[in-house]
């Protein structure tokens, strides 16, 4: 079976609340965990954001919000591009239920944020916590490069190395 995307739609967010607390307890993503999932799968200032589907049942989800001054991997971007702000999008809350990684469903999802951002003269950067070897190569494999490194210290003063990337205007 082939995954789909589409718009993510509100009716979406039970079943991906779901998806999430699996993904979580598999692999610690989000690492602030998933006391409110359906709240963490709409995050302030989002721009657009999709659903993976297999059979019309949501497997996965991205986003991408517009960038602030207040994140990371927006102002390292910004440092070393010495463009502003505006020209950027950060993709955010991807992830695919790990029944379903090897489908295809991240890579489709990773294309069609490109395909917004570039429809909409936006460059993408965002962060992966270093321990996320999966999402890296992934990442990798579409043709984002890293820029850099940022520390994260989140809720209970733990720090956590991050790597940012930039994704390529038009993916591999």
């Amino acid at each position: 079976m082939n995954p789909a995307v589409r718009p993510r739609e509100g009716t979406d967010l039970t079943e991906l609340a779901k998806v999430l607390v699996r993904v979580h307890a598999q692999d610690g993503y989000p690492v602030e965990g998933v006391s409110a999932p359906q709240a963490w799968l709409t995050p302030p200032h989002e721009l657009a954001a999709w659903t993976a589907l297999i059979d019309d049942r949501p497997i996965g989800h991205i986003s991408l919000t517009q960038a602030s001054e207040d994140d990371d991997a927006a102002n390292l971007w910004q440092q070393t591009t010495g463009r502003s702000l505006t020209e950027l999008a950060i993709l955010v809350r991807l992830f695919v239920h790990p029944d379903y990684r090897g489908s295809g469903a991240g890579t489709l999802l990773m294309t069609t944020a490109y395909e917004y951002a570039t429809a909409h003269g936006l460059a993408i950067a965002f962060d992966v916590m270093l321990k996320d070897r999966n999402a890296i190569r992934l990442y990798e494999k579409m043709g984002c490069q890293r820029i850099g490194t940022v520390t994260h210290t989140h809720s209970d003063n733990q720090a956590e190395p991050a790597a940012v990337y930039v994704a390529p205007s038009q993916p591999d």
